[in-house]
């Protein structure tokens, strides 16, 4: 029985890219492009060049961390749609601190620098999650509603930061802060981003607390069944509050990465890949998953892939990125469909 559902999960993930592909080819040909080439380009730019491979893990890391931003709370029926507003939060705290800090006379070393910001960044985000769990709990406001108007808060926010007199680079047009000090950024590995390991290390704990604990279990009770959760002395509204947190941790953790690992500064837009937010794309992946935080290494990489191709394809063909949004909104789109109608409903 369980070999007959992983085969129908397969038969639907193969189905939804095969059908979105299909589409996406249509419309390509209508517009007059080589179908072949658009498809070739899209699928293979990650893994023709060390470049290309370099620039899909790149993107890959933060779209975990704002997957597993998506589906924690996901596994409890609730929507956290801010998980780019907790990034943004939490990459513009860690910016604040470590550049307060040289600001104020004090330089700490890199062993100690660099463990403070990354705890900041949890801390922020972790915060910042939490102010829409506690309205959730409290209030009973919907998280759709608050963590949209989160985000403008954390943009504005890093907007103030960024254009700052005490932060600010009076050299840029832009928003964007002066560099962070050498002592709280991170390098490179063959052209790999140094938090790839920390990218891992939140992989092995998000699936060790959902398998292995009892707040996983807690979560997975109360997604499965709130009734008989609560029936069972699980407390609904404690469960919010730490999904939350933990959610906002790990999209604050990304925004760390992104701000003292790829930038190694505050400015506006880090928080954006393609032209569109690591946000929504994690609540794409999200829903590709359907929710199931085990898969989300698999499905961000996956989703990177496309985005990478959607970047040469711009480059080479002059074919707008909107084309690739479209064929992962499409994939998206089928997947739902299809898991209604031969897993649900057998």
């Amino acid at each position: 029985m369980k070999d007959k559902k992983i085969l129908r999960v397969i038969l639907i993930y193969f189905l939804s890219i095969l059908f979105a592909f299909l589409v996406i080819s249509i419309i390509v040909s209508i517009f007059g492009y080589n179908v072949i080439k658009v498809l070739k380009t899209l699928l293979t730019t990650s893994f023709k060049t060390t470049f290309g491979f370099q620039e899909t893990i790149k993107k890959t890391i933060p779209l975990i961390f704002t997957t597993y931003a998506y589906t924690i709370p996901f596994m409890i029926k609730f929507f956290n749609i801010g998980g780019w507003g907790q990034m943004l939060f939490g990459g513009t705290i860690t910016a604040v601190v470590g550049l307060t800090l040289p600001y104020l006379g004090i330089n700490f070393p890199s062993y100690i620098m660099i463990p403070l910001l990354i705890v900041t960044g949890i801390l922020a985000g972790g915060f910042f999650g939490l102010i829409a769990g506690f309205l959730a709990a409290k209030f009973d406001i919907n998280p759709i509603i608050s963590t949209i108007m989160l985000n403008f808060v954390a943009v504005q926010f890093l907007n103030f930061i960024a254009t700052n007199p005490i932060y600010r680079d009076p050299f840029e047009g832009h928003p964007i802060t002066l560099p962070l000090p050498k002592s709280g950024t991170l390098g490179f590995i063959y052209g790999v981003p140094v938090s790839i390991i920390f990218a891992i290390i939140s992989i092995i704990f998000v699936y060790v607390l959902i398998k292995k604990t009892k707040l996983g279990y807690e979560i997975t009770a109360i997604g499965h069944n709130l009734d008989a959760a609560q029936k069972f002395g699980i407390n609904f509204q404690k469960t919010i509050l730490t999904t939350f947190f933990i959610a906002g941790a790990l999209a604050g953790l990304g925004g760390t990465f992104e701000v003292i690992n790829i930038h190694k500064k505050l400015i506006e837009g880090f928080a954006q890949t393609s032209g569109a937010q690591y946000g929504i794309f994690g609540v794409l992946t999200g829903l590709i998953v359907a929710g199931d935080p085990v898969g989300v290494p698999i499905a961000a990489f996956l989703m990177s892939v496309l985005l990478v191709g959607a970047d040469a394809l711009q480059r080479t063909m002059q074919i707008p990125v909107e084309m690739v949004f479209l064929s992962q909104a499409l994939i998206v789109l089928f997947i739902v469909t299809f898991r209604e109608r031969f897993l649900r409903r057998t």
